[in-house]
């Protein structure tokens, strides 16, 4: 059990959410180039330049590589705790988010010169195409993932009454929050799609909301080591498979509903 915690715990905070980079996000990269080349609007040209750019990408995120895993191997040790330790924690983030800026620079930048490539047209047809989508993006229904997981995990009484009130107080820490993840993601959206990337001004952005994502990614994890306490050994493991399950579903859906530059461009 406690390599469980372990894993998922530092997997939670590798995989820092809201307006941030995932992760896994370079797992997906070979399918996002993909899509991208094939868009039929495209020209040769258009193409040919947009590899170029992946390739410069993927070799400058590859020099942080080192330092992923290093960041990783020094959470175990504080993950494998049998008491939440928040200054630890809090800490680890702090080193995390400073490692996760500069990838997040990297693709911003990256984002941008592919936005530059295509024709006015084809901005607006990628913008348009974005709001489709926002239109059409569900919430899950917490209740409904509560009764998955009692079910799955065959929870007692006790363990389904703790689990639905860290539910309920994580999804009030998000609906607090997501007004203020939306606006950034905006201000971040129009940094990207200006004609010239502005360094200063998406910097500054990341540093006026800097303490506020901390904290956010800090309960998050904290969510998390607390619903892992609930369980056993036996509940553990197949909560790690719904886990692992879940994530590999959430990709192959998000390969499946982006289009062409949608995903690459938006945040």
């Amino acid at each position: 059990m406690k390599k469980l915690l372990t894993s998922l715990t530092v997997a939670s905070l590798l995989s820092l959410s809201a307006y941030s980079i995932s992760a896994h996000e370079g797992k997906r990269y070979g399918d996002i180039e993909r899509e991208i080349i094939t868009d039929p609007s495209l020209t040769q040209q258009q193409k040919e330049d947009i590899k170029q750019i992946y390739k410069q990408t993927k070799q400058d995120l590859g020099i942080y590589r080192a330092e992923e895993k290093q960041v990783r191997v020094s959470m175990r040790p504080l993950m494998q705790s049998d008491s939440w330790d928040q200054v630890a924690v809090t800490n680890a983030v702090e080193q995390q988010m400073q490692l996760t800026l500069q990838l997040q620079l990297i693709r911003a930048k990256s984002k941008n010169q592919v936005f530059n490539q295509l024709s006015a047209e084809q901005q607006a047809q990628f913008m348009a195409n974005r709001d489709d989508k926002k239109g059409t993006q569900r919430n899950g229904n917490s209740k409904r993932k509560i009764q998955r997981l009692v079910k799955a995990l065959d929870l007692n009484s006790d363990q389904q009454t703790k689990l639905t009130v860290m539910m309920t107080k994580d999804k009030a820490r998000r609906a607090t929050n997501k007004e203020q993840v939306e606006n950034v993601r905006a201000q971040l959206t129009a940094i990207i799609q200006a004609e010239e990337f502005d360094d200063s001004a998406w910097l500054a952005l990341h540093a006026q909301n800097k303490q506020q994502k901390r904290e956010m990614e800090v309960s998050k994890i904290k969510s998390r080591f607390d619903i892992l306490s609930l369980l056993n050994a036996d509940q553990g493991e197949k909560f790690e498979k719904m886990m692992k399950k879940s994530k590999q579903s959430k990709r192959n859906n998000k390969r499946d509903d982006d289009s062409n530059e949608n995903e690459y461009l938006s945040n």
